[in-house]
């Protein structure tokens, strides 16, 4: 029963409801329909609505993969895909747009992400690389409790236990300083995980809560753009990003998938007023601010907010990966790679590249692993390198280009790259290197990803898979 909520609200649930609406359409439009006009008028009228439907569809731009599955999903259901894309576009004034008022950005990466989301690169003085949650949790924990000004936490998952029970103990500390605390939830990613007893304890601790995008009864297709970031800010002096969430098993507290295997990062200085933009563009609907100039180094914090300022991180990991010469070094926990990307890792692997990817050994979606595993079939073959983190579930988000880092809330997926609010920062120098060194030493801890034997229904899974995957 404890799996009944997530088969309820899963993708593949979903689905099935619209097949059986659809089949109780037309066994109305059999029974019913003849009396009123002809059955081949109403199927002509139905099948123009669906065209009508796949044309605006395909024209509103965006990613080809994901028009292509829409198209795709509203040919199938003529009478329920039709709805659902209608009911998708009635959305409410989107979120989640920051500019930086006095950028100045240094060209390349930076230009682009000027132009994509508004923000440049920004200063830092420290960060630390976190290899995981245990020292992530001491540390965010104990910046928590010193601050003065606020504390802002943006999180996909929050879910009740033991950390929950130490980050209300935090944040009584910091509001006894007078510090004001403010929270964003996604509400399709915590559903079933707090409950009210657990936003009563935030509001109790002096938290204002807000859940973005709220589950609801009805179908509402604004949840299809999930707020998958993972984000603290603290007095406007330090950020934290990465794979973290604030749940139990991202500190090892609890085990369902064997060990947790996550990373993340700290950083000190200007560049933490970035990921305060970010957060207060989704809690005001748009924020524009400066952001400090200094700093010993140099970051770029970047982030996309779909549909209007998407796309940022998949072009930059697609620029980074085709202009490698040494290596392209990736954790995930997903990999469904869209075609730019999957171009850009093959050709770079046909290249002389050193591309290695880690996936989880111990899935905790096994559609999506043997999605994963689908999408990695071919990259295989040009030689692409995929492991299985044997000791239990790979949920690190980060990508070494040469001498570059990519970390943050993205997972190597259509969702990520196209539907979902997310954010991220790159480095180079010490910070980089110390991602490497974490790459290689789970490296020695996985093995070389097996396909096992190919059935026909196997294949058959994975051919349904992949042609919805944009959507999942």
């Amino acid at each position: 029963m404890r799996n009944f909520p997530k088969i309820i609200f899963s993708i593949n649930f979903l689905n099935i409801l619209l097949i059986a609406a659809e089949c109780a359409a037309i066994i109305f439009l059999c029974l019913y329909l003849p009396a009123f006009m002809p059955v081949a008028a109403a199927f002509i009228i139905i099948w123009v609505i669906t065209l009508i439907t796949v044309i605006f569809a395909v024209g509103r731009g965006g990613s080809p993969e994901i028009n292509c599955s829409t198209a795709l999903f509203i040919i199938a259901l003529p009478i329920a895909g039709a709805l659902v894309f209608a009911l998708s576009r009635l959305r409410k004034k989107e979120r989640g747009t920051f500019t930086v008022t006095n950028a100045q950005p240094q060209g390349g990466l930076e230009a682009a992400a000027y132009e994509y989301c508004g923000i440049c690169g920004a200063g830092y003085d420290k960060a630390i690389y976190f290899t995981g949650g245990s020292d992530y949790f001491n540390l965010l924990f104990k910046e928590i409790e010193r601050a003065k000004e606020y504390v802002y936490l943006e999180y996909f998952i929050i879910s009740r236990g033991k950390i929950f029970s130490r980050l209300i103990s935090a944040l009584r500390t910091a509001k006894s300083n007078g510090a004001e605390i403010k929270i964003i939830i996604d509400g399709i990613g915590s559903a079933f995980k707090s409950g009210r007893k657990e936003m009563k304890k935030l509001r109790d601790a002096g938290a204002e809560v807000k859940i973005f995008h709220r589950l609801l009864p009805l179908v509402c297709m604004r949840l299809n753009f999930r707020d998958h970031r993972k984000i603290a800010v603290i007095d406007g002096k330090a950020a934290f990003t990465g794979g973290f969430n604030i749940a139990d098993e991202y500190a090892n507290v609890s085990s369902p998938f064997g060990h947790w295997k996550d990373t993340g990062v700290a950083v000190y200085g200007a560049a933490a007023e970035a990921f305060c933009g970010m957060f207060l563009s989704v809690w005001q609907g748009g924020y524009r601010s400066e952001i400090s100039e200094g700093g010993k180094y140099r970051c770029l914090p970047y982030y996309d907010s779909p549909p209007d300022r998407a796309g940022f991180c998949e072009n930059a990991y697609a620029s980074a990966i085709n202009s490698a010469r040494e290596r392209v070094h990736i954790f995930t926990p997903y990999f469904c790679a869209g075609e730019k990307l999957s171009s850009a890792l093959e050709f770079a692997a046909m290249r002389g590249v050193d591309v290695r990817i880690i996936i989880p050994h111990i899935p905790d979606k096994n559609y999506a692993f043997e999605l994963s595993k689908a999408s990695a079939l071919p990259l295989t073959a040009k030689g692409v390198k995929f492991y299985e983190y044997t000791p239990g579930f790979m949920h690190a988000k980060s990508m070494v280009c040469d001498d570059t880092l990519f970390i943050g809330s993205y997972n190597f997926d259509h969702r990520s790259m196209r539907l979902n609010y997310e954010c991220g920062i790159a480095f180079r120098g010490e910070i980089c290197e110390a991602a490497e060194r974490d790459f290689w030493n789970c490296l020695r801890l996985s093995s070389r990803l097996s396909q096992g034997k190919l059935t026909r229904t196997k294949r058959f899974k994975r051919f349904v898979l992949k042609l919805f995957a944009p959507l999942m």
